[in-house]
């Protein structure tokens, strides 16, 4: 066996030629390894590095010797690559001591291990002072001395890293905080609990010698908080949960309790009830690292409604965790890259277009942004809590770092997000929906879908109504009363916001709307008037009734959109709230002053209120209401006893669905027309021909584009939603 040496790895070459050229025959053929110099051994003909591991830490075991080929025959080459082995193997095994020997520990979790353990002595020393000891003046010497002794022993003990005395206090104190300690406290955080339980003895034998110590604790406190001494030592370390009530009692508003409960939640899951101090930088660039890949609807497929409720028979069935719904996302995920990845014959750019449309949608960064602020909002009720040493959110672009860094070194990697992009609603989805079997007649209550001779008017005939015609919110509409029906200057209006319980967002969204002619000749005011006493006093009560929860626009807009994928109008931008953005888009087309518009729709009009603007201009927004002309054909119908739609001229055509597949370059391969109505292909372009694969003349080209102009003409089209395909249609639409 060799022994290990220290010294630099030198030795003569000549060396081993004098000792190849004298050893006997039989010695070249011993089993046994030689000897060759420091960390040398030679096997047969080849040079063999051999050192002993260093014991880093009892708890990591191992091999305890490290043997390596040289591969070389020869003795000067063999020399140095041990000495290249030698500096990695230093340089390693003074990162291994630092990092595993050492075990450093963050800065706020030391800090708040450290709050904890003086809170809690602190505690116990004032109360045993304010209780008195009763002892004599020689046993109450003889214990400051003892504390005096034990000082001065953890002192040195501290010399040689020995926290053994101190690791049940630390550990107790860690064990409060919810942080791991592991089988050993680390050393930095040993020294600085044993400096800080050094000066608690100081304090108690001071106190126990008269002092006071909550005056003599002042400036100990002060290093670890803002409030005064009875109050820390009475309170406990600020928690992510106390940070979330303390911060919705600082933003009280309805907007910002959505925004706090739904970070708090998150911030729980991530890092669990841990003192707010813990929380480093780092820690919140991998915590929005993990919630970018959460999916966009995660904590909404829980199964929970008001058909099916927890129950203890089968819990585990609602027990999804964040993780679970991450872990189940980036599973289809997997499978849906594998299927696209397989299709050779795609380019990059249309497997990403695919992957684009059918990966599971995650947070948009405008929602990460929103979290973070949400997160700093935590930190500053920390702070208002008297917590020192309360973290600062980390900085929009650092989220953006912390997301891009966790994308993965792939071609086909796509970070799918699917923001809203709230189109207005085409010609064609307004004449569809306005002749559906909601206002022509459906089959029952709950089959609206269905065509029938049944029309009932209730808050999922009105509602829509009045959001498109006078781009109300939702839950401006929803939360009407009976007495907001009034008449102002001679015309019939909704008030709007005036009532301090209804739900505009601000006092700029107070006003006074007059009803649209389109509702007038569909009845809407002579049905107000004939509610009777059992209606209650809302407009539309069963909207109430269908939500449990201060939510009226959720439960509401999930029954609409139930039905409205029924009737194949379910569509993720232009969907129920887009209505508001049509109503906008089609006066703009009528030259309706922006003024008006904005008064219309509760936004705020310079710096005039709308309350103001509109209680004495009625007559022209009644005027400006009615420019938007849905061509709708209104009879009396003698079967239901009221006025009914009978049809709707808007976009008499078919409506055409531009499919397209993109080529490397990102334009259009290929393209394909079909007619939404009868499911026939009207048109289809390929850009390489199918026999040759050569691509198409500049001019054969613009000839196919003049062609697609031809058909498609000024007919409402249903466009691609991912940007490059649109952006593809739209450039073949312009070479014609």
């Amino acid at each position: 066996m060799t022994r290990g040496v220290t010294q630099t790895v030198t030795q003569d070459p000549s060396a081993d030629r004098r000792s190849r050229g004298t050893a006997p025959r039989a010695a070249r053929h011993r089993p046994r390894p030689r000897p060759a110099g420091p960390y040398l051994q030679l096997r047969g003909r080849t040079y063999y590095f051999r050192k002993r591991l260093p014991n880093v830490s009892p708890k990591i075991s191992g091999k305890k010797l490290l043997v390596l080929s040289l591969r070389t025959p020869l003795l000067s080459e063999a020399m140095g690559r041990a000495a290249c082995l030698l500096a990695v193997l230093k340089r390693e095994e003074t990162r291994l001591m630092t990092e595993t020997t050492l075990e450093s520990m963050p800065e706020g979790k030391i800090h708040t291990i450290l709050t904890e353990l003086l809170r809690r002595t602190l505690a116990r020393i004032i109360a045993e002072q304010d209780a008195g000891s009763g002892l004599s003046d020689a046993d109450i010497d003889a214990r400051i001395h003892r504390l005096e002794k034990d000082s001065v022993a953890l002192k040195r003990m501290a010399r040689r890293n020995d926290f053994a005395p101190i690791e049940p206090m630390v550990a107790e104190a860690a064990v409060a905080c919810n942080i791991a300690l592991g089988d050993s406290i680390p050393h930095d955080l040993g020294r600085r609990a044993v400096d800080l339980i050094r000066q608690l003895m100081d304090l108690e034998g001071r106190a126990a010698d008269g002092e006071d110590a909550r005056t003599i604790a002042e400036p100990l406190v002060g290093h670890h908080s803002t409030v005064s001494v009875d109050t820390f030592v009475t309170s406990p370390q600020v928690s992510l949960s106390a940070c979330w009530s303390q911060a919705l009692k600082m933003y009280p508003s309805k907007s910002m309790k959505g925004n706090i409960d739904a970070i708090a939640k998150l911030a729980l899951a991530y890092f669990g009830d841990v003192p707010a101090p813990t929380i480093r930088d780092e820690d919140q660039e991998n915590f929005f690292a993990w919630m970018a890949r959460l999916p966009k609807d995660h904590g909404k497929r829980h199964g929970k409604n008001r058909f099916c409720r927890l129950t203890p028979k089968h819990p585990e069935k609602y027990q999804r965790t964040k993780d679970d719904e991450i872990a189940i996302a980036d599973l289809a995920d997997e499978e849906i890259m594998r299927k696209i990845r397989s299709q050779n014959h795609l380019s990059n750019v249309e497997k990403r277009a695919l992957l684009a449309e059918q990966l599971t949608p995650r947070l948009t960064m405008q929602t990460l942004k929103r979290n973070r602020d949400g997160l700093s909002r935590m930190f500053r009720a920390a702070k208002d809590l008297g917590c020192k040493d309360a973290p600062d959110a980390i900085s929009y672009k650092a989220v953006g770092r912390a997301v891009a860094a966790a994308a993965p070194d792939d071609p086909l990697y796509v970070r799918v997000t699917r923001p809203k992009l709230r189109m207005p609603w085409t010609e064609e989805r307004l004449r569809r929906f306005l002749t559906s079997p909601i206002y022509t007649g459906c089959f029952s209550e709950h089959r609206r879908w269905r065509p029938g001779t049944t029309i009932i008017r209730d808050s999922l005939y009105w509602v829509p109504l009045i959001v498109l015609t006078i781009g109300s919110r939702i839950e401006e509409i929803l939360l009407l009363k009976r007495s907001n029906f009034v008449r102002r200057n001679g015309v019939d209006s909704l008030a709007i916001g005036l009532d301090c319980d209804q739900g505009g967002k601000t006092e700029d969204a107070s006003r006074v709307i007059p009803i649209p002619q389109s509702l007038l000749d569909l009845g809407f005011a002579d049905w107000i008037r004939g509610l009777g006493d059992a209606h209650g006093p809302l407009l539309f009560p069963e909207a109430a009734r269908r939500s449990e929860i201060d939510d009226l626009t959720g439960p509401f807009s999930k029954a609409l959109n139930r039905i409205l994928d029924a009737l194949g109008l379910g569509d993720f931008d232009e969907d129920f709230y887009a209505l508001r953005k049509t109503l906008n888009s089609m006066l703009s087309a009528e030259d309706v002053a922006e003024g008006q518009r904005q008064a219309i729709a509760g936004h705020k009009a310079g710096t005039i209120l709308n309350r103001h603007y509109t209680a004495h201009r009625t007559k022209e927004l009644k005027a400006a209401v009615d420019r938007a002309d849905f061509q709708l054909r209104i009879e009396e119908s003698a079967q239901h006893g009221f006025p009914v739609i009978t049809g709707c001229s808007l976009s008499g055509q078919d409506a055409l669905a531009v499919d397209v597949t993109l080529d490397d370059a990102g334009e259009a391969d290929e393209i394909r027309v079909i007619n939404c109505a009868t499911k026939d292909c009207v048109f289809a372009f390929e850009r390489r021909d199918a026999v040759t694969g050569k691509a198409l003349s500049r001019a054969d080209l613009r000839k196919a584009a003049r062609c697609f102009n031809d058909i498609v003409g000024k007919t409402s089209l249903v466009l691609p939603k991912h940007h490059l395909k649109r952006l593809a249609v739209e450039h073949f639409h312009a070479l014609g």
